[in-house]
């Protein structure tokens, strides 16, 4: 190895020992945010330092693991537990989230992969009439359905690539190319599907009583199931919404289960609602494509002011989890040892 090499190394070496004196020295003093933002400038420069390969991890090094772990859930927990004064059980998801509580599921076919808020009514299918203002705006938008099936007839794109971690099974897999999509709104923001639809559609489609939740929601897309095709069991990531399917193209042989219970297509239906935190799954049995609208509204139950509470809460949530909530699972190496 040249010269140039150990040059790089002593330098990095020396960087690290300073590095790690400056995190003790805050730890000493109990300067938890400048020991989170070091660990953070630490695992940026050189995330393999915090990374478990093989044997056991010395004690050191398994300390750094537990200690940027633990400060970085603490970092976000102290920026989202605000929610707390908003109500009792907005709280107690902050504290589920971050591991400070238990879940106390409803229904053991319910669990959300990302919150959970207690005390909500937990059933897998709604009413329409449950839904305040959803009856008047789908009577709204059916004159223009048909502009609407004309875009699920040209979808092409895999709707599965838009889930993370996605198992790597031979039923998701081929479901690729059985479960295709058009977005119209996607993260808050219109595509440019959404802009070369009609004037008088694209003003219905503004006023949907969407579930606003930024960076991630609203969302709003046309769903194409193919013939045969079948979407595995799995969970929605929360309760504090309920998914709306608007028929577009249907057939009694399309349906979906959630929890115990299976809806089937009629077509006098105008709209299935369902809570996707409960195990779901569905099917089209048919020779026929089913298409259908999708997008989420708020949980009935849920306040104005809890509303207001969950959108500045996923906000903050996103900023945490792009910064420091990147080491918040750094320890679950440790556990698997």
């Amino acid at each position: 190895m040249n010269e140039g090499y150990y040059k790089v190394a002593f330098s990095f070496l020396t960087l690290l020992i300073k590095m790690t004196k400056q995190i003790e020295q805050a730890l000493k003093q109990q300067n938890f945010d400048l020991a989170t933002a070091l660990y953070l400038e630490w695992y940026e420069s050189s995330p393999l330092d915090f990374k478990i390969e093989g044997s056991q991890p010395s004690r050191v090094k398994a300390t750094h693991i537990a200690n940027a772990a633990n400060l970085a859930r603490r970092a976000g927990f102290n920026e989202l537990q605000f929610v707390k004064d908003i109500s009792l059980r907005l709280g107690e998801m902050v504290k589920v989230l971050f591991g400070l509580a238990q879940p106390s599921f409803s229904n053991p076919l319910q669990r959300p992969s990302f919150i959970y808020i207690p005390e909500l009514t937990s059933k897998p299918f709604y009413d329409i009439q449950e839904c305040e203002g959803l009856k008047s705006w789908i009577q709204r938008l059916q004159p223009f359905k048909d502009e609407l099936l004309d875009i699920g007839k040209v979808s092409k794109s895999k709707y599965v690539e838009e889930f993370e971690n996605l198992p790597n099974l031979e039923e998701w897999n081929k479901l690729r190319d059985e479960w295709l999509s058009t977005h119209l709104i996607k993260g808050g923001e219109h595509s440019e599907v959404f802009k070369s639809l009609s004037e008088p559609l694209r003003e219905v489609l503004e006023r949907a009583p969407l579930a606003h939740c930024p960076p991630h929601a609203p969302e709003m897309f046309v769903s194409v199931l193919e013939p045969g095709a079948y979407i595995p069991p799995h969970y929605g990531i929360s309760n504090c919404k309920l998914t709306v399917h608007i028929p577009l193209k249907v057939t009694k042989h399309a349906s979906l289960k959630a929890g115990d219970e299976i809806f089937k297509w009629e077509n006098e239906q105008s709209a299935m609602i369902f809570d996707d935190s409960f195990l779901h799954s569905a099917k089209n049995e048919s020779d026929e494509v089913r298409i259908v609208l999708i997008f989420d509204i708020w949980h009935p139950d849920l306040s104005s002011l809890e509303k207001e509470g969950l959108a500045k809460f996923m906000t903050k949530f996103a900023v945490w989890n792009n910064g420091v909530g990147k080491l918040a699972n750094l320890d679950t190496q440790l556990r698997r040892k």
